[in-house]
């Protein structure tokens, strides 16, 4: 697993996991890899490897600072796709929370560094869009009973739509059953949501992992499996 920065003596570890991708029953050369240690205080460390660079051309690595209450504190990211003609090809970006405000500094496709500050509604979600961040924010949408939440969706590739899209919806996600997934030889109880149009579900664990995700549509399915799953410690 590729990184910003190495392991910490201060840091101990929490959890660490790989996701792995296969379209219609094929694998595909793209992992997401992940660790995750915590500080004295409580605050939690994560390492996330985005690699498809054999895939897509993609690269990513990003770190994050989390709160006790799991609360995003801050996120670094490093983006790479030489791929990628009309797009984001580099992208070097820290995103930082601060009550109810957002101040992002980047720097885009070799540019001078930049900074904008954004202001997000009272209790808004942020919903970053890597899967060792997402089983919370599902958990969280799922028990929205009414109303519309605000979230705000952080975005790295798209040009157009950074830093992120912020919108006010009802909860698209809903709460199915209590399963059993077999993860090697072990068995992990998992709670499956699925979204509301049927097209995506998710298997999460008591830790708020996700523990599986398919996606189908156009008459394809990819699905997303977690493995070298090492959970937090009860």
């Amino acid at each position: 697993m590729r990184y910003l920065h190495p392991v910490q003596a201060h840091e101990r570890f929490l959890a660490s996991g790989c996701y792995r991708f296969a379209k219609n029953g094929t694998a595909l050369q793209k992992t997401e890899s992940w660790a995750m240690h915590v500080h004295a205080d409580g605050e939690k460390f994560l390492r996330v490897d985005v690699d498809a660079r054999a895939e897509e051309g993609k690269s990513m690595l990003v770190e994050a600072l989390v709160s006790q209450d799991d609360a995003l504190v801050r996120l670094d990211i490093r983006y790479e796709n030489d791929r990628f003609e009309l797009g984001v090809k580099t992208l070097r970006a820290t995103y930082q929370a601060a009550a109810d405000r957002l101040q992002v500094g980047y720097s885009m496709n070799g540019g001078e560094r930049d900074y904008i500050e954004l202001e997000l509604p009272p209790g808004a979600l942020i919903d970053v869009p890597l899967l060792v961040f997402r089983g919370g924010a599902i958990r969280k949408l799922a028990a929205q009973a009414e109303g519309a939440l605000p979230i705000y969706v952080p975005m790295f590739e798209n040009a157009q739509l950074f830093p992120g899209v912020l919108q006010r919806i009802a909860s698209p996600v809903e709460y199915i059953a209590d399963d059993v997934l077999l993860l090697g030889e072990r068995e992990i109880p998992a709670r499956r949501y699925r979204y509301i149009d049927k097209a995506l579900s998710y298997w999460i664990d008591q830790h708020g992992m996700i523990i599986k995700r398919v996606n189908s549509f156009k008459q394809q399915e990819i699905v997303v499996e977690i493995s070298n799953y090492a959970p937090p410690k009860l």
